[in-house]
């Protein structure tokens, strides 16, 4: 989820996967650095299988087999959040949930008004409307949490760097700069500073040993419980 952006070597391809007279398509994605198999599905239902770099295209084939009706699953519910994008949809806020009110696109922008967002755009510029909102209210939220933690380390503010990331929530590049996700203001406040503190926590120690978390423990101590909070509502959270 953390990283520092270490370069590896990946290569990826196409792999045809023939269960039950059908042909399901995956993108392989294999790593030097990988030691075991994983299966994702993406928003738009692709299913993607990181492997280990060598391991036998049998063995890959075989364990997405074993994950077909959980395949199948996440792509029913990847095509249902596609034709979701209508009025009443529940939009994921601070730890909360917002109801989209779609209204006539006459007059251009999206607001929230009280436990409603309201965005005056048609169903299908809705979702980039929508992201747009949360991206300018997460770069302000980022950046003064951000600096309010920085100041309870005894640290000047990095700068900050707004990220798209697709399964990462932050990162620190070598250079310090700090970069947190756009999704984190779907978030609760907590599961939020703990993604600050931890990668704060990586100018001191630019690894996951014990002496780091014990730093992210000095910076936040109720991090665990963040952290199982953000993982238990990350599928939800990263859907768009």
């Amino acid at each position: 989820m953390f990283g520092r952006g270490v370069k590896r070597e990946i290569r990826e391809s196409c792999l045809e996967v023939r269960l039950a007279g059908e042909v399901l398509a995956c993108r392989l994605r294999r790593s030097a650095r990988r030691r075991s198999l994983a299966l994702r599905v993406s928003e738009s239902g692709e299913v993607v299988v990181n492997a280990p770099l060598r391991m036998p295209e049998g063995v890959i084939m075989g364990f997405v087999g074993k994950h077909l009706d959980w395949i199948r699953g996440r792509q029913q519910e990847a095509a249902s959040h596609a034709a979701g994008w209508g009025d009443g949809m529940q939009l994921p806020y601070l730890g909360g949930m917002l109801t989209l009110r779609l209204l006539p696109a006459a007059r251009a922008g999206v607001a929230r008004v009280g436990d409603e967002l309201h965005c005056h755009a048609a169903p299908a510029q809705a979702e980039a409307a929508v992201q747009r909102w949360y991206q300018r209210g997460a770069r302000e939220l980022l950046a003064a949490r951000l600096a309010h933690h920085a100041a309870r380390a005894g640290r000047d503010t990095p700068p900050l760097r707004l990220s798209g990331a697709r399964t990462r929530w932050g990162s620190l590049s070598p250079k310090g700069v700090v970069s947190l996700n756009w999704r984190l203001v779907k978030a609760g406040l907590e599961e939020i500073d703990y993604v600050i503190c931890h990668e704060l926590a990586h100018f001191r120690q630019r690894n996951h040993s014990p002496a780091f978390w014990r730093e992210v423990e000095t910076l936040f101590p109720a991090w665990a419980t963040a952290r199982r909070r953000l993982r238990e509502n990350a599928r939800v959270y990263f859907q768009f």
